[in-house]
């Protein structure tokens, strides 16, 4: 190692150290990103989680209403489905039901899945997501569950996941989800952003490697130049025009 140092150019040493220290800014940069997006999935699943348990409160409030005798059976059920249907998040985020069987009891954007058996609904990749809904419920009462569905208003299925719990005294589960896609444009904005700040702070390390190169070569080109002449001639007189206080200065 010491003597390829030894056999190289100042300038390329130079270099060398720049890209060392670009490389490593680089992969700091990347990990720092995947800590990211990981903290920011991670965040957005409890999030989900945080929402469907409120919205499970709501069949509580009116299962409550029902065993309190305030409303029957059939009123407390419709009466929380109203509710829940009518719930947002994050503007287009929204829960649905489905009982154990499964059916679909209530979906707000796919009316014409309520009431129908969706044992069979399989996703692009041939999982059967409200089975895993149901399986899920029936192993831990809760918990996320990966899937293809689409969004709102849209037709082609995208990557999502759902958390789900089960509500006893019906029979029902309730869910909601996150979809990925929108986890990763959140990422991609922030690594276009982080990409800017890493282009920018090349830019000025570039500027300032090219100023600090130019500053140590030229005199020590003038030096070699010198030497050459004394070499050829054994003329001692030459002059080498050198300004400034640093080492070569000196």
């Amino acid at each position: 190692m010491e003597g390829f140092f030894r056999n190289t150019t100042i300038k390329t040493r130079l270099l060398l150290i720049i890209v060392a220290a670009l490389s490593g800014m680089l992969l700091v940069a990347g990990y720092a990103l995947m800590a990211e997006k990981s903290t920011l999935l991670e965040d957005r699943k409890i999030k989900t989680r945080h929402v469907v348990e409120t919205a499970h409160g709501v069949l509580s409030y009116y299962h409550e209403l029902q065993k309190g005798g305030q409303l029957t059976e059939e009123q407390a059920k419709l009466a929380a489905l109203a509710m829940i249907k009518s719930l947002r998040y994050e503007r287009n985020e929204y829960f649905w039901i489905n009982d154990m069987q499964p059916r679909i009891v209530m979906h707000p954007f796919k009316p014409e899945l309520d009431g129908q058996d969706v044992s069979g609904f399989e996703d692009p990749n041939g999982k059967r997501l409200f089975v895993e809904f149901v399986n899920t419920v029936k192993k831990d009462g809760a918990g996320f569950v990966d899937y293809l569905w689409p969004k709102p208003g849209f037709n082609r299925p995208v990557p999502k996941i759902s958390y789900v719990k089960g509500f006893e005294p019906w029979g029902w589960i309730i869910g909601s989800g996150i979809y990925l896609d929108d986890v990763n444009a959140i990422f991609l904005g922030n690594g276009a952003r982080l990409i800017g700040i890493i282009s920018g702070l090349t830019l000025l390390i570039g500027l300032f490697l090219a100023l600090t190169i130019r500053s140590i070569t030229r005199p020590l080109n003038d030096f070699q130049s010198a030497m050459a002449r004394i070499q050829g001639t054994h003329d001692l007189s030459h002059q080498v025009a050198v300004s400034g206080k640093d080492e070569i200065g000196q």
